[in-house]
């Protein structure tokens, strides 16, 4: 045995050094004239012309539809669906970026517990994942005057944030401007 092994070992070896394939000779003079053959002169003009006709026959590219508001105002942001408690989480904890903002917001509407028992204050929010599986919520507790919503209504709520003092706790409000019930409902549970 261990006298093929060698001989095998000092073949294949041979044969990874010589690389085992054919290569393509091709000679220096042959690339030059080529590269001769190839080189052409370009005026001003045959470049404009070119270009000219080039951007008549590439299709337009349609422009993306841009949502519409009723709000002027550029300091105006819209929570989305997709990163409802992220941009929620980054009000509170960088409530001085947006305190002189117009905040935007759908969800459900519901009476929450106040800090004496009583279920009393007003919340646009929508459930979330929490300690015990998916029993958290996100939202905007609500200083509202107006008229309140049905239980579990789907509202939009337009309003500027604000934070208050809740004993040891900070609790994040809207002060509404505009509250409309909804037909259309969105994602109740979200998970960013």
């Amino acid at each position: 045995m261990k006298r093929f092994l060698f001989p095998l070992c000092t073949l294949i070896f041979a044969c990874m050094l010589s690389g085992c394939q054919a290569k393509a000779k091709v000679s220096i003079s042959k690339i030059e004239s080529s590269a001769q053959q190839l080189q052409t002169t370009y005026t001003l003009e045959d470049i404009l012309e070119k270009d000219s006709v080039a951007s008549q026959q590439i299709p337009a590219v349609p422009e993306r539809p841009v949502a519409t508001s009723n709000l002027e105002n550029e300091d105006v942001l819209e929570i989305s669906e997709k990163m409802y408690l992220t941009q929620i989480h980054d009000i509170f904890l960088n409530f001085s970026d947006y305190e002189n903002k117009t905040i935007v917001v759908e969800g459900m509407y519901g009476l929450l517990f106040n800090p004496e028992g009583i279920q009393n204050v007003p919340a646009v929010y929508r459930r979330g994942p929490g300690c015990c599986g998916n029993d958290g919520w996100g939202g905007f507790l609500l200083h509202y005057d107006g008229t309140l919503p049905d239980e579990n209504a789907w509202i939009r709520v337009t309003g500027t944030p604000e934070i208050v003092e809740n004993g040891s706790f900070q609790d994040l409000y809207l002060n509404v401007s505009e509250l409309q019930v909804l037909e259309t409902r969105g994602e109740e549970f979200v998970t960013q």
